[in-house]
């Protein structure tokens, strides 16, 4: 496998009374789709909030491209090329879709007006990727729930970033948009960006991730590709113990027939 454009290594964050990650790791690599799982609670989301600059991390390193980095916010991991389409939409209901991708990153030209013609065009082009059937000049909360996911996945994707994290990106998509999704993953996947993909949809990890990264506690329990394990292998790693142990069958004898009831009619 080739070497990382990400890793992520022995990262430790506590909070008040609770250790949320304890020696987490991750790898990220180019051209590959990296699922990372784990339990509500693993520290999945603190992980990427740590990288992102949300959180500060109390140990460990954050390594892109080869060389150690430390982001102070998320503008400034974008800038970087880091991404993350976060699970709660940030998005503005009253602006037009094209105003809220380009957001605080107009294109203006040299008087400081801004090129309305060359957003609306970029954002057209960003929608049409994603198979949405609306204009750019459309105002958002005209849009359904999962109309608007797209364009938060639009927004990351006009960012041209290397890594692009998707927090349940499908959570609120139809299946016909998660297949639209899908299919920008596999361009992306084509084009060498590094993909972090969390769900607790185990069938779209196996559908659309190569690689898989499980915590568990916030501790780093292993990486292994999605073509070497099973639902069942993944679901052990995650809960520390196999399913047949969590729900074992028991014998139970019969015992004093309590009720009884024969050729009843009504």
């Amino acid at each position: 496998m080739t070497q990382p454009i990400l890793a992520l290594e022995g990262i430790e964050k506590a909070f008040p009374g609770v250790k949320a990650l304890d020696n987490a790791c991750l790898n990220v690599y180019p051209g590959r789709v990296m699922a990372l799982m784990g339990e509500n609670g693993a520290g999945k989301s603190t992980l990427m909030k740590v990288l992102t600059g949300i959180y500060s991390k109390d140990a460990g390193e954050v390594r892109y491209q080869g060389a150690p980095v430390h982001f102070h916010g998320p503008r400034h991991s974008q800038e970087a090329g880091i991404s993350i389409i976060h699970q709660e939409l940030n998005l503005i209901p009253e602006l037009t879709i094209a105003e809220n991708i380009f957001l605080g990153r107009e294109k203006t030209n040299v008087f400081g007006g801004i090129k309305w013609a060359e957003m609306y065009r970029e954002a057209d082009a960003l929608l049409k990727r994603l198979n949405v059937k609306h204009s750019s000049r459309q105002l958002l909360g005209e849009l359904s729930l999962g109309e608007q996911q797209m364009v938060e996945i639009a927004k990351a994707l006009s960012f041209k970033s290397q890594v692009i994290i998707m927090d349940e990106p499908t959570d609120a998509l139809t299946d016909t948009e998660t297949e639209s999704l899908f299919n920008v993953i596999n361009e992306l996947r084509s084009e060498g960006c590094g993909i972090v993909y969390i769900s607790h949809r185990l069938k779209e990890i196996f559908e659309i991730c190569d690689d898989i990264t499980v915590l568990r506690d916030g501790k780093f329990i292993g990486e292994c590709r999605v073509a070497d394990t099973d639902e069942d292998g993944l679901i052990e790693m995650m809960v520390g113990r196999r399913l047949d142990e969590q729900y074992p069958r028991i014998a139970v004898k019969h015992g004093t027939t309590c009720l009884e009831v024969k050729n009843l009619t009504g």
